[in-house]
């Protein structure tokens, strides 16, 4: 029970990040970079915290720190956009959700749309870099 508790408020911090994130994005806010790092580093430091996550975590360290699929999914979907508000596009930076994806592709047998969009996007960027 405090496990699902734990998972429902990671995953609303996660939407209202992504959400501001699109405000921005939109230019509905207009942020400075200090602004777009510190959401940045409050969603990181989420999963920091909650499921001790660090960010040079290799694959399989995340999936046994992070057992939910959603979350994993998220965490792959803040790893991209980090890449996409990193002044370095360096591509070894879309590697890790990449991998992310493929694995809950390959343990996941249910279609999600949102996980088949994330791993297109996360591919053009790739073709992009």
């Amino acid at each position: 029970m405090l496990q699902q508790r734990k998972k429902d408020f990671l995953q609303r911090l996660i939407e209202e990040f992504f959400k501001k994130l699109e405000q921005m994005v939109n230019g509905r806010i207009v942020p400075d970079s200090s602004e777009k790092e510190a959401l940045m580093n409050e969603c990181f430091g989420f999963f920091s915290e909650n499921l001790q996550v660090e960010k040079n975590d290799r694959l399989e360290d995340l999936t046994e720190k992070i057992s939910d699929n959603d979350l994993l999914e998220q965490y792959a979907k803040l790893l991209m956009t980090e890449y996409d508000l990193s002044e370095n596009k360096d591509k070894e930076g879309l590697l890790k959700p990449l991998s992310i994806i493929e694995y809950l592709e390959n343990t996941d047998k249910t279609f999600s749309w949102e996980r088949t969009v994330l791993k297109e996007d996360i591919l053009h960027r790739l073709d992009r870099s």
